[in-house]
């Protein structure tokens, strides 16, 4: 199951299907589709999230560690290396690394084009001071995505958890959720401008020409067509214009 949420974001990611540091939302309902379909469960957008977070956690694990002295990365085999008494000593203090030293990285490649980009756009220091890597939290242990995670309706908060642990959890939700409308927001103006540079000089040719409106010849306005069509910074400075300021434009124009 792991491998089939990972791939399918990783191939959203590089279609550009996350905008910033969240993917839309129909990449989000692809992933849960294909859980579903493939292993005849019930898998929602919030199980989806729920474990993308988990995945986000792991990550920061990961690269918490190959910022530490003393280790080493092995990039053929994706692989965190170092010395048995270097070992021995980390799994002591931070029992969480165990499973990401001296053994491969299952999906290291799919993590870094998932969530690997969220951890380049702040500074390391702010982002590994809110994570306790000692913590009991169900949510910062290796990848598990599995079916009974599923049908027990996603992650839940361990029964040891404190209440401090649980608004953290929620603080962190809502601030997905506004980035998740951030980037899906953000998503449409850049296909709104997507379409207008597809479709400018239809759209342009009909706003000169309804400026016969106000008095103007249509010859005329045939001449300032060309022009702006010509001059791309003269064309988007008349097309924000409000009709009256066009017309006080075209006015100028008239007299250059």
């Amino acid at each position: 199951m792991e491998h089939i949420f990972l791939e399918i974001l990783a191939d959203e990611a590089q279609k550009g299907n996350k905008p910033s540091n969240t993917f839309r939302m129909n990449s989000i309902k692809r992933v849960a589709v294909a859980i579903s379909d493939k292993f005849q469960v019930q898998c929602d957008t919030e199980h989806v999230k729920n474990h993308l977070r988990t995945v986000k956690n792991t990550w920061k694990i990961i690269c918490k560690i190959r910022e530490e002295s003393g280790f080493g990365w092995d990039d053929n085999m994706k692989m965190i290396t170092c010395d048995r008494v270097t070992h021995d000593a980390a799994i002591t203090a931070h029992p969480k690394y165990a499973p990401f030293l001296n053994k491969k990285i299952d999906f290291y490649d799919e993590m870094a084009l998932v969530v690997g980009q969220d951890m380049a756009t702040g500074s390391f220091a702010k982002i590994f001071a809110d994570i306790d890597l000692d913590d009991d939290n169900e949510s910062s242990i290796p990848l598990n995505f599995n079916i009974e995670d599923v049908n027990e309706e996603g992650t839940k908060v361990s029964s040891s958890g404190t209440s401090k642990r649980k608004r953290k959890n929620i603080k962190e939700s809502d601030e997905d959720d506004r980035l998740q409308f951030v980037g899906e927001k953000l998503g449409e103006i850049a296909e709104a401008l997507k379409k207008f540079n597809e479709d400018k000089t239809p759209h342009l040719y009909e706003e000169v020409m309804s400026m016969e409106s106000e008095g103007f010849d249509d010859e005329f306005l045939c001449n300032v067509f060309d022009f702006l069509g010509k001059n791309e910074s003269e064309a988007k400075i008349f097309l924000a214009k409000k009709p009256k300021h066009r017309k006080i434009w075209l006015q100028k124009f008239t007299q250059g």
